[in-house]
Protein backbone atom coordinates (compact mmCIF):
# COMPACT_ATOMS: atom_id res chain seq x y z
CA UNK A 1 0.00 0.00 0.00
CA UNK A 2 2.73 2.43 0.94
CA UNK A 3 4.71 2.15 -2.37
CA UNK A 4 0.91 3.04 -4.04
CA UNK A 5 0.84 5.76 -2.43
CA UNK A 6 4.07 6.91 -2.96
CA UNK A 7 3.72 5.97 -6.61
CA UNK A 8 0.30 8.16 -6.51
CA UNK A 9 2.32 10.93 -4.79
CA UNK A 10 5.34 11.67 -7.38
CA UNK A 11 2.26 11.24 -10.32
CA UNK A 12 0.14 13.44 -9.27
CA UNK A 13 1.87 16.40 -6.97
CA UNK A 14 1.20 19.74 -8.64
CA UNK A 15 3.97 21.17 -10.97
CA UNK A 16 4.74 24.47 -10.00
CA UNK A 17 6.06 27.87 -12.23
CA UNK A 18 9.64 28.63 -12.80
CA UNK A 19 10.85 31.40 -11.08
CA UNK A 20 12.03 34.69 -12.98
CA UNK A 21 15.49 34.98 -12.08
CA UNK A 22 16.45 31.41 -13.96
CA UNK A 23 17.39 31.84 -17.61
CA UNK A 24 16.29 28.84 -20.01
CA UNK A 25 19.27 27.40 -22.42
CA UNK A 26 18.14 25.87 -25.64
CA UNK A 27 20.30 24.50 -27.19
CA UNK A 28 23.62 23.31 -24.95
CA UNK A 29 24.58 20.07 -26.54
CA UNK A 30 24.38 16.46 -26.99
CA UNK A 31 21.10 15.98 -25.07
CA UNK A 32 20.00 12.27 -25.27
CA UNK A 33 18.08 12.74 -22.24
CA UNK A 34 15.68 14.94 -23.32
CA UNK A 35 16.55 16.86 -20.50
CA UNK A 36 15.54 20.89 -20.23
CA UNK A 37 18.59 23.60 -18.99
CA UNK A 38 18.26 26.55 -16.70
CA UNK A 39 21.06 28.50 -15.13
CA UNK A 40 21.51 31.52 -12.30
CA UNK A 41 24.08 33.72 -12.65
CA UNK A 42 25.75 35.66 -9.70
CA UNK A 43 25.06 39.10 -10.35
CA UNK A 44 28.82 40.15 -9.78
CA UNK A 45 30.70 37.51 -11.50
CA UNK A 46 33.76 36.34 -10.30
CA UNK A 47 36.89 35.58 -13.14
CA UNK A 48 36.95 32.19 -11.56
CA UNK A 49 33.25 31.21 -10.41
CA UNK A 50 32.35 27.62 -8.35
CA UNK A 51 29.81 25.91 -9.91
CA UNK A 52 26.40 23.92 -8.46
CA UNK A 53 24.53 21.53 -9.69
CA UNK A 54 21.18 21.52 -8.47
CA UNK A 55 18.75 18.78 -9.62
CA UNK A 56 14.96 18.86 -8.13
CA UNK A 57 12.85 15.55 -6.97
CA UNK A 58 10.12 14.20 -8.23
CA UNK A 59 6.59 16.39 -9.07
CA UNK A 60 9.11 19.37 -8.86
CA UNK A 61 10.87 21.62 -11.46
CA UNK A 62 13.72 24.23 -11.63
CA UNK A 63 11.52 27.45 -10.62
CA UNK A 64 9.68 25.59 -7.60
CA UNK A 65 13.58 23.49 -6.81
CA UNK A 66 15.00 27.07 -6.69
CA UNK A 67 12.64 28.93 -4.81
CA UNK A 68 12.52 26.28 -1.93
CA UNK A 69 16.14 26.03 -1.65
CA UNK A 70 17.50 29.68 -2.10
CA UNK A 71 20.48 28.85 -3.47
CA UNK A 72 20.40 31.74 -6.32
CA UNK A 73 20.30 33.82 -3.77
CA UNK A 74 23.29 32.65 -1.79
CA UNK A 75 24.69 32.88 -5.28
CA UNK A 76 24.58 35.98 -5.74
CA UNK A 77 25.63 36.78 -2.32
CA UNK A 78 28.79 34.63 -2.37
CA UNK A 79 29.67 35.17 -6.11
CA UNK A 80 28.91 31.47 -7.49
CA UNK A 81 26.48 29.78 -10.70
CA UNK A 82 23.80 28.03 -10.09
CA UNK A 83 22.84 25.18 -12.85
CA UNK A 84 19.25 23.20 -13.25
CA UNK A 85 19.06 20.63 -15.28
CA UNK A 86 15.20 19.71 -15.22
CA UNK A 87 12.91 16.88 -15.96
CA UNK A 88 10.10 16.39 -19.10
CA UNK A 89 7.34 14.71 -18.27
CA UNK A 90 7.45 12.93 -21.50
CA UNK A 91 10.32 11.34 -20.17
CA UNK A 92 8.62 10.38 -16.98
CA UNK A 93 5.39 10.91 -15.76
CA UNK A 94 5.88 11.87 -12.13
CA UNK A 95 9.15 14.20 -13.53
CA UNK A 96 11.36 12.18 -11.79
CA UNK A 97 14.74 11.75 -13.27
CA UNK A 98 15.08 8.18 -14.12
CA UNK A 99 17.56 6.92 -11.69
CA UNK A 100 16.96 3.40 -12.00
CA UNK A 101 17.39 3.05 -15.79
CA UNK A 102 20.70 2.02 -16.52
CA UNK A 103 20.00 4.05 -20.00
CA UNK A 104 20.39 7.20 -18.21
CA UNK A 105 22.63 6.69 -14.97
CA UNK A 106 25.24 4.90 -16.94
CA UNK A 107 28.77 7.24 -17.47
CA UNK A 108 27.58 9.02 -21.05
CA UNK A 109 24.08 7.91 -21.34
CA UNK A 110 20.58 9.31 -21.23
CA UNK A 111 20.21 11.79 -18.28
CA UNK A 112 23.41 11.79 -17.15
CA UNK A 113 25.37 12.79 -20.66
CA UNK A 114 22.77 15.32 -20.72
CA UNK A 115 23.78 17.26 -17.28
CA UNK A 116 27.17 16.38 -18.80
CA UNK A 117 26.65 18.25 -21.76
CA UNK A 118 25.27 20.91 -19.39
CA UNK A 119 28.07 21.23 -17.17
CA UNK A 120 30.00 21.12 -20.31
CA UNK A 121 28.40 24.24 -21.42
CA UNK A 122 28.78 26.26 -18.52
CA UNK A 123 32.85 25.53 -18.56
CA UNK A 124 32.54 26.85 -22.42
CA UNK A 125 30.53 30.10 -21.79
CA UNK A 126 31.49 31.04 -18.27
CA UNK A 127 34.34 31.42 -16.39
CA UNK A 128 33.59 28.25 -14.09
CA UNK A 129 36.69 27.50 -11.70
CA UNK A 130 36.84 23.71 -12.95
CA UNK A 131 38.24 22.12 -9.39
CA UNK A 132 34.97 24.11 -7.50
CA UNK A 133 31.84 22.28 -9.06
CA UNK A 134 29.46 20.71 -6.84
CA UNK A 135 26.41 18.85 -7.24
CA UNK A 136 22.97 18.40 -4.96
CA UNK A 137 19.60 17.21 -5.21
CA UNK A 138 16.35 15.81 -3.39
CA UNK A 139 14.86 12.48 -3.81
CA UNK A 140 14.61 11.55 -7.53
CA UNK A 141 17.16 14.09 -7.97
CA UNK A 142 19.52 13.02 -4.93
CA UNK A 143 19.71 9.52 -6.72
CA UNK A 144 20.12 11.00 -10.15
CA UNK A 145 23.28 13.22 -8.21
CA UNK A 146 24.98 9.90 -6.32
CA UNK A 147 24.90 8.76 -10.26
CA UNK A 148 26.66 11.83 -11.59
CA UNK A 149 29.39 11.50 -8.87
CA UNK A 150 29.98 7.83 -9.07
CA UNK A 151 30.72 8.39 -12.86
CA UNK A 152 31.89 11.51 -13.12
CA UNK A 153 34.43 11.45 -10.35
CA UNK A 154 36.95 13.79 -11.52
CA UNK A 155 34.21 16.38 -12.47
CA UNK A 156 32.78 16.90 -8.95
CA UNK A 157 34.99 18.34 -5.76
CA UNK A 158 31.42 17.35 -3.42
CA UNK A 159 28.04 16.43 -3.63
CA UNK A 160 25.09 16.60 -1.17
CA UNK A 161 22.49 14.02 -1.12
CA UNK A 162 18.97 14.83 0.74
CA UNK A 163 16.78 11.48 0.73
CA UNK A 164 18.97 9.83 -2.57
CA UNK A 165 20.22 6.37 -2.87
CA UNK A 166 23.84 4.48 -3.36
CA UNK A 167 24.42 4.10 -7.27
CA UNK A 168 23.26 1.22 -8.85
CA UNK A 169 20.54 0.64 -5.98
CA UNK A 170 17.98 -0.43 -8.89
CA UNK A 171 17.98 -1.25 -12.49
CA UNK A 172 14.24 -0.64 -13.28
CA UNK A 173 11.33 0.61 -11.81
CA UNK A 174 10.70 -1.92 -9.67
CA UNK A 175 13.75 -2.26 -8.26
CA UNK A 176 13.75 1.26 -7.05
CA UNK A 177 10.45 0.85 -5.15
CA UNK A 178 12.26 -1.83 -3.28
CA UNK A 179 15.06 0.17 -3.06
CA UNK A 180 13.00 3.10 -1.73
CA UNK A 181 11.87 0.88 0.83
CA UNK A 182 15.18 0.43 2.19
CA UNK A 183 15.59 -3.35 1.16
CA UNK A 184 18.43 -3.05 -0.77
CA UNK A 185 21.16 -3.69 1.32
CA UNK A 186 24.99 -4.72 0.34
CA UNK A 187 28.07 -4.81 1.43
CA UNK A 188 30.75 -2.06 1.47
CA UNK A 189 33.17 -3.41 -1.33
CA UNK A 190 29.83 -4.78 -3.46
CA UNK A 191 28.94 -1.34 -3.25
CA UNK A 192 32.03 0.20 -4.30
CA UNK A 193 32.62 -1.97 -7.20
CA UNK A 194 29.61 -0.89 -8.24
CA UNK A 195 30.92 2.91 -8.95
CA UNK A 196 34.81 1.74 -9.53
CA UNK A 197 33.02 -0.55 -12.74
CA UNK A 198 32.21 3.19 -14.83
CA UNK A 199 35.69 4.32 -14.72
CA UNK A 200 37.82 0.93 -14.58
CA UNK A 201 41.43 2.64 -14.83
CA UNK A 202 40.18 5.80 -13.12
CA UNK A 203 43.14 6.29 -9.92
CA UNK A 204 42.17 9.64 -8.45
CA UNK A 205 40.06 11.03 -5.22
CA UNK A 206 36.57 10.88 -5.50
CA UNK A 207 34.22 13.39 -4.64
CA UNK A 208 33.14 14.32 -0.49
CA UNK A 209 29.83 12.72 0.07
CA UNK A 210 27.52 14.80 2.13
CA UNK A 211 24.10 13.14 2.97
CA UNK A 212 21.10 14.46 4.94
CA UNK A 213 18.29 11.62 5.84
CA UNK A 214 14.88 12.04 7.82
CA UNK A 215 14.68 9.20 10.20
CA UNK A 216 10.73 9.81 9.78
CA UNK A 217 11.68 9.60 5.90
CA UNK A 218 8.50 7.23 4.48
CA UNK A 219 9.22 7.88 0.88
CA UNK A 220 12.95 6.86 0.87
CA UNK A 221 13.50 4.63 3.99
CA UNK A 222 16.62 5.96 6.62
CA UNK A 223 18.67 2.58 5.72
CA UNK A 224 19.48 4.44 2.73
CA UNK A 225 21.15 7.09 4.41
CA UNK A 226 23.83 4.57 5.61
CA UNK A 227 24.14 2.30 1.93
CA UNK A 228 24.88 5.31 0.89
CA UNK A 229 28.15 6.03 4.06
CA UNK A 230 28.84 2.37 3.36
CA UNK A 231 29.70 2.95 -0.95
CA UNK A 232 31.43 6.22 -0.38
CA UNK A 233 33.89 5.38 2.62
CA UNK A 234 34.64 2.32 0.63
CA UNK A 235 35.13 4.36 -2.18
CA UNK A 236 37.38 6.29 0.17
CA UNK A 237 39.35 3.43 1.70
CA UNK A 238 38.42 4.22 5.10
CA UNK A 239 35.65 2.64 7.78
CA UNK A 240 32.02 2.84 7.73
CA UNK A 241 32.97 3.55 11.75
CA UNK A 242 32.31 7.45 11.95
CA UNK A 243 35.72 9.20 13.22
CA UNK A 244 33.89 11.59 14.98
CA UNK A 245 29.94 11.71 15.85
CA UNK A 246 28.66 15.34 16.97
CA UNK A 247 25.37 15.31 18.20
CA UNK A 248 22.94 18.63 18.37
CA UNK A 249 25.12 20.06 15.76
CA UNK A 250 24.73 23.79 15.56
CA UNK A 251 22.80 23.84 18.28
CA UNK A 252 19.29 21.54 16.97
CA UNK A 253 19.03 18.57 19.04
CA UNK A 254 17.35 17.08 16.21
CA UNK A 255 20.64 17.13 14.03
CA UNK A 256 23.13 14.19 14.47
CA UNK A 257 26.46 14.84 12.20
CA UNK A 258 28.55 11.88 11.75
CA UNK A 259 31.92 12.79 9.99
CA UNK A 260 34.23 9.92 8.66
CA UNK A 261 37.81 10.98 8.22
CA UNK A 262 40.40 9.92 5.70
CA UNK A 263 44.47 9.48 6.92
CA UNK A 264 44.83 13.17 6.39
CA UNK A 265 42.10 14.08 8.39
CA UNK A 266 39.92 15.45 5.66
CA UNK A 267 36.19 15.19 6.41
CA UNK A 268 35.47 13.11 3.25
CA UNK A 269 32.05 11.68 3.96
CA UNK A 270 29.62 13.71 6.14
CA UNK A 271 25.98 12.28 7.04
CA UNK A 272 23.36 14.20 9.14
CA UNK A 273 20.82 11.85 10.30
CA UNK A 274 17.77 14.01 11.33
CA UNK A 275 15.28 13.16 13.84
CA UNK A 276 11.57 13.84 13.29
CA UNK A 277 12.01 14.62 9.39
CA UNK A 278 10.03 13.37 6.64
CA UNK A 279 10.62 13.66 3.23
CA UNK A 280 12.32 17.06 2.76
CA UNK A 281 14.58 19.45 2.66
CA UNK A 282 15.30 21.20 5.66
CA UNK A 283 14.28 25.10 5.40
CA UNK A 284 14.44 28.33 7.94
CA UNK A 285 12.35 31.18 6.05
CA UNK A 286 13.08 34.48 7.37
CA UNK A 287 15.38 37.26 6.28
CA UNK A 288 18.42 36.89 8.80
CA UNK A 289 22.06 35.82 7.64
CA UNK A 290 21.89 32.51 8.02
CA UNK A 291 18.26 31.90 7.08
CA UNK A 292 16.48 31.00 3.66
CA UNK A 293 14.60 28.72 1.61
CA UNK A 294 10.49 28.14 1.08
CA UNK A 295 8.70 25.82 3.11
CA UNK A 296 6.53 24.27 0.31
CA UNK A 297 6.05 20.56 -0.84
CA UNK A 298 9.15 18.67 0.60
CA UNK A 299 10.55 21.24 2.24
CA UNK A 300 10.34 21.65 6.87
CA UNK A 301 10.63 24.50 8.29
CA UNK A 302 12.97 23.16 11.33
CA UNK A 303 15.27 26.88 11.87
CA UNK A 304 17.90 25.22 10.17
CA UNK A 305 18.53 26.19 7.32
CA UNK A 306 20.33 23.18 5.10
CA UNK A 307 20.78 25.02 1.97
CA UNK A 308 23.38 27.14 4.28
CA UNK A 309 24.79 24.55 5.69
CA UNK A 310 25.55 22.93 2.86
CA UNK A 311 27.74 25.84 1.26
CA UNK A 312 29.72 25.70 4.26
CA UNK A 313 30.40 22.07 3.56
CA UNK A 314 31.07 22.98 -0.02
CA UNK A 315 33.65 25.57 1.49
CA UNK A 316 30.92 28.35 -0.94
CA UNK A 317 31.06 30.32 2.71
CA UNK A 318 32.99 30.44 5.68
CA UNK A 319 31.97 29.54 8.57
CA UNK A 320 31.12 31.16 11.99
CA UNK A 321 33.76 29.51 14.12
CA UNK A 322 34.54 28.85 18.26
CA UNK A 323 38.26 29.61 18.88
CA UNK A 324 39.09 26.87 21.57
CA UNK A 325 40.87 23.94 21.86
CA UNK A 326 40.08 21.13 19.82
CA UNK A 327 41.86 18.30 22.85
CA UNK A 328 41.66 18.00 26.56
CA UNK A 329 42.43 15.70 28.92
CA UNK A 330 39.39 13.95 31.03
CA UNK A 331 38.49 16.61 33.71
CA UNK A 332 40.71 19.23 32.61
CA UNK A 333 40.26 22.68 34.72
CA UNK A 334 40.03 26.42 33.38
CA UNK A 335 39.20 25.68 29.72
CA UNK A 336 38.55 29.14 27.24
CA UNK A 337 36.12 29.04 24.18
CA UNK A 338 35.20 32.25 22.73
CA UNK A 339 33.87 33.96 19.35
CA UNK A 340 34.04 37.59 18.67
CA UNK A 341 32.31 39.79 21.08
CA UNK A 342 28.97 42.21 18.83
CA UNK A 343 27.59 45.05 20.84
CA UNK A 344 24.52 44.01 22.21
CA UNK A 345 24.49 40.86 21.70
CA UNK A 346 23.70 37.35 23.97
CA UNK A 347 25.40 34.23 23.83
CA UNK A 348 23.91 31.24 24.44
CA UNK A 349 26.89 27.96 25.09
CA UNK A 350 25.71 24.47 25.28
CA UNK A 351 28.93 22.13 26.58
CA UNK A 352 28.85 17.92 26.84
CA UNK A 353 27.21 16.19 30.06
CA UNK A 354 29.68 16.63 32.67
CA UNK A 355 31.48 20.04 31.71
CA UNK A 356 30.55 22.65 34.57
CA UNK A 357 31.26 26.27 33.30
CA UNK A 358 32.82 28.07 36.20
CA UNK A 359 33.67 31.43 34.15
CA UNK A 360 31.20 33.41 31.86
CA UNK A 361 31.89 36.88 30.11
CA UNK A 362 29.10 36.16 27.53
CA UNK A 363 31.47 35.98 24.52
CA UNK A 364 33.71 34.05 26.26
CA UNK A 365 33.47 31.21 28.35
CA UNK A 366 35.76 29.17 31.18
CA UNK A 367 34.59 25.52 31.78
CA UNK A 368 35.95 22.72 33.66
CA UNK A 369 36.05 19.93 31.36
CA UNK A 370 34.18 16.42 32.24
CA UNK A 371 35.14 13.07 31.01
CA UNK A 372 33.58 12.85 27.67
CA UNK A 373 34.13 14.08 24.19
CA UNK A 374 31.64 16.10 22.63
CA UNK A 375 30.64 18.93 21.16
CA UNK A 376 30.51 22.95 21.95
CA UNK A 377 27.99 25.33 20.65
CA UNK A 378 27.11 28.68 20.53
CA UNK A 379 23.98 30.87 19.19
CA UNK A 380 24.47 34.90 19.22
CA UNK A 381 21.37 36.71 19.08
CA UNK A 382 21.97 40.25 18.21
CA UNK A 383 20.08 43.52 18.90
CA UNK A 384 17.61 43.07 15.69
CA UNK A 385 16.78 39.07 16.76
CA UNK A 386 19.05 37.56 14.14
CA UNK A 387 20.77 34.26 15.68
CA UNK A 388 24.22 33.48 13.85
CA UNK A 389 25.14 29.52 14.96
CA UNK A 390 28.65 29.07 15.30
CA UNK A 391 29.39 25.74 13.62
CA UNK A 392 30.15 23.12 16.33
CA UNK A 393 33.12 22.60 17.80
CA UNK A 394 34.05 18.67 18.36
CA UNK A 395 36.45 18.55 21.40
CA UNK A 396 38.20 15.07 22.23
CA UNK A 397 38.67 14.46 25.73
CA UNK A 398 42.01 11.91 25.60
Amino acid sequence: MRSLFIVSLFLFAPIFLLAQDLTVIYDFGPNPGNLKMYMHLPSNQAKSMPLVVVLHGCSQNAGMVAKQTGWNQLADKYGFAVLYAQQKMSNNMGNCFCWYNPNDVDKGKGENASITAMMDYMKQHYSIDSNRVFITGLSAGAAMAVSMLATHPASFKAGAIFAGAPFKAANKFITGMFAMEGWVLKSPQHWGDLVRTQNPNYKGAYPTMIVYQGKADVVVNKRNGYEIVKQWTNLQGISATPSKLIKCFAGKKCIEKNVFQNAKQEDVVIYYKVRGLGHALLVDPGKCEMQGGKHKLYSADKNYYSTYWTAVDFGLIIPHTINGTKSVKPYQQNVTFSVPAIAGAKYKWTFPSGCKTISSNKNSVIVNWGKVSGSVNVIETNSDKCKTVYQTLYVEAK
